[in-house]
């Protein structure tokens, strides 16, 4: 096994490009893209300079996956067809400053349905929610020894 003597080393991948050091810009929410999702020229800006700062990987905000998992206003988007320009153009930039880049892929959930979004989930809505198996249980076992006391 080789032994790393500096975040500077280069790292290598099974699969994947490998990163000219060892430093990752963890996602950031920075509310810079446009109302659609589709990337801002300040919000490039500032990811470019990322990896032009040194950073071996750059990562983007959290990115809805599902224009109906949109969770605030100024959210990238990676859902459309119409977010492809932006983003192919983020990675071209990243790649040219000597970075790797990587999108943070999310999805709202239950939030965006709290704005009167309608959303399609694997959860039953708050209202017809059922309880956990361990309160249930609790309740069960509670229940059996008040009856038998």
């Amino acid at each position: 096994m080789n032994q790393v003597t500096s975040l500077a080393d280069p790292i290598t991948f099974t699969r994947g490009p490998g990163w000219r050091n060892r430093l990752a810009l963890a996602p950031l929410t920075n509310l810079q893209s446009h109302p659609d999702g589709t990337l801002s020229d300040d919000e490039y800006r500032w990811l470019v300079a990322r990896a032009d700062g040194g950073f071996g990987l750059t990562m983007t905000c959290a990115a809805y996956v599902e224009r109906a998992g949109n969770a605030w206003p100024g959210q990238l988007g990676v859902s459309d067809d119409t977010h492809l320009p932006g983003l192919t153009r983020l990675a071209a930039g990243i790649r040219e400053a000597g970075g790797v880049s990587s999108i943070q892929l999310h999805h709202g959930g239950l939030l965006p349905m709290l704005g009167g979004v309608s959303i399609t989930a694997p959860t039953l809505p708050l209202s017809e929610r059922a309880r956990s198996s361990t309160t249930t249980s609790r309740r069960a076992r509670w229940q059996t020894r008040r009856s038998s006391a």
